[in-house]
């Protein structure tokens, strides 16, 4: 049953990403998670994340993380957390000509609370989580885009230096997720989740995956993501991911 299980998710990730649109994009993500309990409720966590976009042609962006979580009761779990985030940014000006690529730096703090509930081998849970992204003011070098046969303006001749101005942004992010456990090792899930911005919907996450147990310290994470981008604060986009995470708990 898990060996089909297996296969089954497989397929479907490739015949979802096999099937995208062109104007979507592709990329890999890769998680790796450390977890430390220090008494019965509370719990440290620390993590390392890697990305690619570009159909998995260019790093996306790479981050470290830390956050606390504290069980307040049997069904209820808030948590606090701090992320680095180091990111490779191409922008190109209104007109088309001109643009940037560069590595830019961000802040980002969260607080959630998570409700969950089983049901038999069934679990639902529910987490509610507020985001808040600093991204420093940055001076970087900007370059000329090739247009046509006729101009001599091409790309990589340095046009001017350009300042993008600090920005902040607060997200307001609403994940339904549900896990059943198939078996002590295999764990399937799937699950939605909102971003909502000041102007309304920014974007949504659609995932499908399973966790593998494979002894109490060691467990895995394989899954298929759907993002739709509404009104995008970081360009992303609409992708289509396929991810892999590790946690080592003790």
């Amino acid at each position: 049953m898990e060996k089909r299980l297996i296969i089954m998710l497989m397929a479907a990730t490739v015949a979802v990403t096999g099937a995208k649109a062109q104007s979507d994009d592709f990329g890999m993500w890769y998680e790796v998670n450390i977890e430390k309990k220090l008494t019965n409720r509370l719990d440290i966590d620390l993590s390392l994340e890697n990305r690619s976009r570009d159909n998995h042609q260019e790093t996306d962006r790479w981050s470290a993380g830390v956050g606390v979580s504290y069980k307040l009761t049997d069904w209820l779990k808030a948590s606090a957390g701090y992320s680095f985030l180091y990111d490779n940014v191409y922008k190109v000006n209104n007109s088309g000509k001109k643009y940037a690529d560069y590595w830019g730096i961000r802040h980002r703090f969260n607080v959630s609370l998570t409700a969950s509930k089983s049901f038999g081998n069934l679990s639902v849970s529910l987490r509610e989580r507020w985001q808040y992204t600093y991204r420093p003011e940055r001076t970087v070098d900007r370059y000329w885009t090739y247009t046509d046969e006729d101009d001599d303006r091409y790309e990589g001749e340095k046009a001017d230096e350009h300042t993008y101005s600090g920005k902040a942004n607060n997200k307001w992010r609403n994940r339904l997720q549900l896990k059943y456990k198939l078996s002590k090792m295999v764990r399937p899930y799937v699950a939605g989740e909102t971003y909502v911005a000041g102007s309304g919907m920014d974007k949504l996450r659609l995932s499908l995956g399973s966790e593998f147990r494979i002894t109490k310290k060691h467990s895995l994470d394989v899954r298929y993501l759907f993002q739709k981008a509404y009104d995008d604060d970081d360009e992303e986009g609409n992708k289509h991911v396929i991810g892999f995470g590790y946690t080592y708990k003790f």
